[in-house]
């Protein structure tokens, strides 16, 4: 994956909301509880522990899965909170990225994922691409469009490869990954596994 570092980039993507065309599969792994306290002043329609979210685009094809412990979701204000949440990004049916984080906040009408607190990403090793690491903050993944944003700090590691910024900005889809500002790279021997000295 082509890294880079500009300071500044304009992407058309960022921010838009788009028409949302693709169906929604909910299973509950554990079962219902009852109904939660309010939260931002509403009430939850829905409280589920050990839940799993499937989206699937307009061929039924998995796009990407979002499970975690817990999810609320407020219908009145259009967001479902999720406790401990897992997204897995797929690509022809296979899991390509993996990102984690302690909550988010999902809001489905704009295809929006974001992702609070210290927040990980794990792209799984294939063929084409070695495993790639990224630990940052507070991170805003467009589902739809595969375009993952934080202003954080973030921190890549890759075999042989130690990169720092602040700022990052990836593509799935275009296989792009920019560290946006203040980057600092470190090469390593590839047996080292990305490891700084």
């Amino acid at each position: 994956m082509p890294i880079s570092n500009p300071e500044s980039s304009a992407h058309a993507g960022r921010g838009r909301l788009r028409r949302w065309s693709h169906a929604t599969c909910l299973t509950v792994a554990v079962g219902l509880a009852p109904m939660a306290t309010p939260v931002l002043a509403s009430e939850a329609q829905l409280d589920i522990f050990g839940f799993t979210l499937r989206i699937t685009d307009a061929d039924g094809a998995i796009t990407h899965v979002l499970e975690g412990e817990r999810m609320q979701q407020f219908d009145d204000i259009g967001e479902q909170h999720a406790e401990k949440p897992r997204l897995e990004l797929l690509t022809d049916g296979h899991i390509d990225w993996i990102w984690t984080a302690p909550a988010a906040i999902h809001y489905p009408a704009a295809q929006r994922l974001e992702l609070i607190g210290a927040t990980e990403g794990l792209r799984l090793p294939s063929p084409l691409h070695p495993q790639t690491e990224i630990e940052t903050a507070d991170v805003t993944v467009l589902t739809e469009s595969r375009e993952i944003l934080t202003d954080a700090r973030a921190t890549m590691v890759r075999p042989g490869l130690f990169v720092t910024g602040i700022g990052m900005y990836a593509d799935v889809d275009a296989d792009i990954i920019e560290l946006q500002s203040d980057v600092n790279t470190v090469y390593a021997p590839a047996d080292s596994e990305g490891t700084p000295p």
